[in-house]
């Protein structure tokens, strides 16, 4: 996929374990043959950040640390940042679209999401594409303008072709190497209000928008 220009970020918003001259992260995409990928606070994707209006995201590894928990029953638990929660708040009086695609539609997902409005969740298998499509045509909005948040490698044929392809500090090193951008934040550590919050400043309406839902009755739920 093209790169978003030779401007290099050194991720400081990531620990700088170094090796060398190199941080560990820029080591392990040095290996892979690709280039540090710019902090999604980084002036340089203004640009394309003012563009979008549709963010789509994983669930396993984006809006969670990507592990499951069970009980003696066998009950499996997930656990969401709160962090994020207020990020799809954001989104919603901003009037960016969301929408989820993941390769297991878990119950404890949807009600998740639902909760804030969310509706659009796709997947329930690996191949990704097909969703990503079914979302463009639902939604009309051109994939120039939609950004995708994945950590893994099969988020890569649909990071290969949004607008803008972002993932967390902590997804796999081949999907670190082609993507425009990473999060300062982990997996399940509010990746996903760091690039809806990215957004929104860089459309400029952060202000006003923090002023809306102090002004919303419900508190911007609901």
């Amino acid at each position: 996929m093209g790169r978003i220009s030779d401007e290099r970020s050194f991720c400081q918003g990531i620990p700088l374990m170094l090796f060398g001259n190199m941080t560990i992260l820029e080591q392990k995409i040095s290996q892979l043959g690709g280039v540090v990928p710019l902090l999604i606070s980084e002036p340089a994707l203004k640009q394309k950040l003012e563009q979008i209006r549709l963010v789509i995201f994983d669930v396993d590894g984006v809006l969670t640390d990507g592990l499951a928990y069970y009980d003696n029953n066998g009950m499996a638990f997930k656990s969401f940042s709160m962090r994020d929660g207020f990020g799809f708040v954001l989104a919603k009086f901003s009037g960016l679209e969301l929408a989820c695609l993941t390769g297991n539609v878990a119950e404890m997902v949807k009600r998740r999401l639902e909760a804030f409005g969310i509706t659009r969740i796709k997947g329930g298998h690996f191949r990704k594409s097909q969703f990503f499509e079914e979302i463009l045509q639902e939604t009309g909005i051109d994939r120039q303008l939609t950004a995708y948040v994945g950590d893994d490698i099969f988020d890569l044929p649909v990071l290969s072709q949004v607008g803008l392809a972002i993932a967390p500090a902590d997804a796999h090193p081949e999907v670190l190497s082609k993507v425009h951008a990473i999060t300062s934040a982990s997996g399940g550590k509010g990746v996903v209000r760091e690039v809806v919050e990215a957004i929104v400043k860089a459309k400029g309406i952060w202000e006003q928008v923090l002023l809306d839902i102090e002004r919303d009755e419900r508190g911007g739920r609901g």
